[in-house]
């Protein structure tokens, strides 16, 4: 058996068969190195992915934080503007309560400046009439004092012609007359006066 080779070998194959399986072998052994290899790449690379996954890890749970935060306080203004717009009517309310009561502040202002200029206008009215009452007294006073220098001057007139005359009648009935329009203009004037 030793030095027997099978039929179905042809004889120098021994050296083929060993070169093959030392080509199997080699090929085998080459196999190996790069399953290790890619063994090897593949635990750096799960670690690297360990490690990207544990910082967008930390990433994702500061950001979820993040926008849990931003998600409250969006919650806090939406409620902040929901109580303005609760408010909204009570205030719009209020306002225009303000507003007549602002408006009625201005008709009365304005109608105690109104009152203020009637009573400015009554007054000068007064005054006018007044002025004019002392106008006319004045006139008729002017008239007085001249029907009393008509009158003196019609009295030595009277006189003179008296002493000329000597009928003394006749003067004394002008002195009569002119005495009475006398006392006829000095009522006149206390009527005016009143």
């Amino acid at each position: 058996m030793g030095g027997s080779v099978a039929p179905w070998e042809k004889p120098g194959t021994m050296s083929n068969s060993f070169r093959c399986y030392h080509t199997f072998s080699q090929h085998l052994k080459d196999l190996k190195k790069e399953n290790f290899s890619l063994k090897l790449r593949i635990y750096f690379l799960e670690e690297r992915i360990q490690q990207k996954y544990e910082d967008s890890s930390n990433d994702v749970h500061k950001r979820n934080i993040e926008l849990k935060v931003e998600v409250e306080s969006l919650k806090q203004e939406l409620q902040e503007k929901q109580d303005l717009l609760d408010k909204a009517p009570t205030t719009a309310e209020s306002l225009t309560n303000q507003n007549e009561e602002e408006l009625q502040r201005h008709c009365e202002e304005r109608q105690q400046e109104i009152s203020h200029i009637q009573e400015i206008l009554e007054t000068k009215e007064a005054l006018l009439v007044r002025g004019e009452s002392e106008k006319m007294v004045s006139l008729a006073e002017a008239e007085f004092q001249c029907c009393l220098a008509l009158e003196r001057e019609m009295m030595m007139k009277m006189e003179e012609e008296e002493e000329k005359c000597e009928g003394g009648s006749l003067g004394s009935r002008l002195q009569q007359g002119a005495l009475a329009e006398k006392d006829r203009l000095a009522g006149g004037q206390v009527l005016i006066e009143v």
